[in-house]
């Protein structure tokens, strides 16, 4: 697997052949945050899911979980990781153009893999898949834009980035479909991966959730993120990756608003490094328009925001 992935075109498959590292990190928020207005047993679709860091977490949750990607070292990484977890899951080497879809879903994950497929791919596929998910599902989608300041990086258009989707095209999809716009964010991240130094991406990320009709199930709603305060762009730009957060503190205060996403079980990414962790530990600092992430205590992730940061929380009955 080591030599596949040296020859491979994909920059990925470098982490994902290694078993033992963690590639992208833990679950994102906004599937943690998802999780309390699931159905039991929801059928979990994921495409691109890599080795596993959010749908392995569903699946840790009684879920059940197709997950397809078109790296033979990604889907090797998941199978092996699930039966670390002692979860069962659907897996499938499969570029996205070949998916078959269940006769019904309750979640479809796409992060950052839509953006590889034209546009006359992947619209006729959401639309689809909007047709077979149940009442109350969810669609979260992650994707790199274009943009000047920001273009797409080198890699990822040497792996086959087609720049299909513009601002806003994705949320007004659902919305002329009558689903809830859940969130639209908007903003720059600055991470690494393994093999790949501290780079940007312009990401647009969209949840949307289709009419929950007569089911019981619980209504969610996106709540605003306290956002005072500044960090001024020199410090920004100069803050490297691997900062403590007391470090962070000291430089630039206690933060007004933040977002903390704890997960106590053994988890894929958890702490960034490894591929598997006892537990997850996340936390999001907010100073005006940026944002520090913290993955236990060490920073992982700088963000600059053109949308305000949220959060997804139970609407109260």
């Amino acid at each position: 697997m080591q030599k596949m992935a040296k020859d491979s075109p994909f920059w990925w498959d470098s982490g994902y052949a290694d078993h033992d590292v963690s590639c992208m990190g833990g679950p994102s928020p906004e599937i943690f945050e998802i999780t309390p207005a699931l159905r039991a047993k929801s059928v979990i679709v994921e495409l691109g899911c890599g080795e596993g860091r959010n749908v392995l977490y569903l699946a840790q949750l009684g879920h059940q979980v197709v997950a397809s990607d078109i790296s033979e070292a990604a889907i090797s990484k998941l199978n092996r990781l699930a039966g670390a977890l002692g979860v069962n899951i659907t897996s499938a080497v499969a570029p996205v153009e070949t998916f078959q879809s269940p006769a019904y879903l309750d979640v479809f994950i796409a992060h950052c893999v839509l953006h590889f497929t034209e546009r006359t791919i992947w619209r006729p596929l959401v639309t689809e898949l909007m047709d077979r998910t149940r009442p109350g599902g969810f669609h979260c989608f992650t994707n790199t834009l274009d943009q000047a300041d920001h273009p797409i990086p080198e890699e990822s258009l040497a792996c086959g980035h087609k720049k299909s989707f513009s601002r806003g095209e994705l949320a007004a999809i659902y919305a002329q479909g009558g689903w809830e716009i859940l969130r639209s964010d908007h903003y720059i991240k600055w991470d690494s991966h393994p093999g790949i130094p501290i780079h940007s991406h312009c990401i647009e990320k969209v949840v949307a959730r289709k009419p929950i009709g007569s089911e019981n199930l619980s209504r969610m709603r996106a709540e605003p993120i306290k956002a005072a305060g500044v960090i001024p762009a020199k410090q920004f730009d100069n803050l490297k990756l691997g900062t403590q957060r007391a470090a962070a503190i000291e430089m630039f205060g206690w933060p007004s608003g933040g977002q903390m996403m704890t997960i106590t079980q053994k988890t894929v990414g958890g702490n960034n490094q490894e591929a598997i962790s006892d537990g997850y530990v996340r936390e999001d600092m907010i100073y005006g328009n940026h944002g520090l992430q913290f993955v236990n205590g060490t920073l992982a992730g700088k963000y600059r925001y053109f949308t305000p940061p949220k959060r997804l929380i139970i609407r109260d009955a």
